[in-house]
């Protein structure tokens, strides 16, 4: 055996090394594994565990709809708190007790004397002095006095919210036509806007002035979506049909005859101090359920089908022009977009019945189902939130984004089985749903102009 070469079974000085070199990678293999499996425990741990110091406390998502971060009981989940035969103004109930609900149509309904006045003989223009100043007094004109409210909506949904809210605070509500003062500008539509055939004489608005505070809640009516000119044979119809058209022509210059000195009487309210509101609630929903409902009957398509993926997204693309356009005439105003209630689900709940038809037979025409007003709500609350990789177009406009201002109002979670109270089947009830809106406008109005 050559002397360089040792035997494989010998036991010489080689053998020490040997063993020591395995003992080191055995040593090396046990730690690399254990590091290996603390590192992956370490990986399913959060990154940074919750202390008692670092838990988020207060408001979370869903209680912030506004700028000025105060907590919006009527976004969060809650209850009616009303019984028939009481009292008791209704009011919305919050599981968070750091987020109640407040009453300030309560506070105003005190304030007011109803009861002693006879409404009727009530003098808008005189100079209406408060019986009590007390403390609720001062918390309300500072929000109040000399506001404006305008509501866009439907005729029956809005006409009846104002109403009640004069009901309860003890006036009457006031129509607005082609020969009221303030109503000229139905009377002058540009003719490529369209033209109003002459034996209709549909209201512009409705108005409910309250002289104490001289404050006015008014509504306006628009006819949704449409960008055809869809109702013009319906006697509800004034012209234009399409809304954008409507805001440039009828209610901007509502708005400006309002606040006009040259159009004042004694049975008009005080000319407003502003050509713009103070707060706008906008919606749209009944008519454009109405149209989708007409073409439905027209080709045959049954009612209690879902809206398809096509109407839903060119209405929500529509929401964005419609908006829009409120925006550009009102730039410093609020805007709060409220969703579409659910109204009593009835036989007399047809198309007929929200177009004001009379003298003839009801038809098998249902005017919506819940699954259709639920798609539309869920539309708005999406483009509202847009979430991921959702971008929210205008129609008209494909430039066009929803303004970042807006702000969401859950009036159907509200009113939601509250319809049994209601006589009109298509119109809130003015307990508890008429109370309940009161509340939630004069919350709006007071988070808009003392931010």
């Amino acid at each position: 055996m050559p002397s360089n070469v040792r035997p494989l079974t010998g036991k010489g000085k080689a053998q020490g090394p040997e063993t020591r070199v395995q003992l080191a990678g055995r040593l090396l293999t046990y730690f690399s594994a254990a590091f290996i499996g603390i590192t992956f425990l370490c990986s399913l741990a959060p990154a940074n565990p919750p202390t008692p110091s670092a838990t988020p406390v207060g408001p979370r998502r869903g209680y912030f709809s506004t700028n000025s971060a105060q907590c919006d009981p009527f976004s969060l989940p809650g209850w009616v708190d009303w019984s028939i035969g009481t009292n008791d103004l209704p009011a919305w109930r919050t599981f968070d007790p750091s987020c109640s609900t407040t009453n300030l149509l309560g506070s105003l309904i005190s304030t007011l004397n109803i009861e002693s006045n006879d409404p009727s003989k009530i003098v808008p223009h005189a100079v209406h002095a408060l019986s009590s100043v007390s403390s609720s007094v001062e918390d309300l004109s500072a929000f109040l006095n000399n506001r404006t409210v305008l509501m866009i909506g439907d005729h029956q949904v809005d006409q009846s919210l104002v109403s009640h809210f004069c009901a309860l605070t003890g006036h009457t509500i006031q129509a607005v036509d082609k020969n009221h003062p303030w109503g000229s500008s139905l009377n002058s539509v540009p003719p490529k806007h369209g033209f109003t055939p002459i034996k209709n004489n549909a209201p512009l608005a409705h108005y409910c002035y309250l002289p104490e505070y001289d404050f006015l809640l008014t509504s306006v009516y628009s006819y949704g979506a449409d960008t055809f000119d869809s109702w013009r044979g319906e006697n509800l119809y004034n012209a234009p049909g399409l809304f954008e058209d409507r805001v440039t022509d009828l209610f901007q210059p509502y708005l400006r005859d309002m606040a006009s000195k040259s159009l004042t009487a004694p049975s008009l309210p005080l000319p407003r101090g502003k050509t713009e509101p103070d707060l706008v609630l906008f919606n749209s929903g009944l008519w454009d359920l109405a149209r989708w409902a007409r073409i439905d009957i027209d080709t045959g398509v049954g009612l209690l089908e879902n809206l398809s993926e096509e109407r839903i997204m060119w209405w929500r693309s529509r929401m964005v022009d419609m908006i829009g356009s409120v925006r550009k005439a009102w730039r410093k105003t609020r805007v709060v977009w409220r969703d579409t209630s659910y109204p009593l689900a009835s036989e007399a709940t047809t198309v007929e019945a929200f177009l004001g038809i009379e003298g003839e037979r009801r038809k098998n025409h249902p005017l919506y189902h819940a699954n259709r007003i639920a798609q539309i709500n869920n539309a708005q609350s999406s483009a509202l939130n847009v979430h991921g990789d959702d971008v929210v177009k205008g129609e008209r406009t494909r430039s066009a984004r929803m303004p970042t201002d807006v702000v969401g109002l859950n009036l159907a979670q509200v009113f939601m089985g509250q319809d049994q109270h209601s006589l009109n089947p298509l119109a809130p009830s003015q307990l508890p749903c008429g109370a309940l809106f009161g509340e939630m406008l004069l919350w709006h109005l007071r988070d808009a102009v003392n931010p």
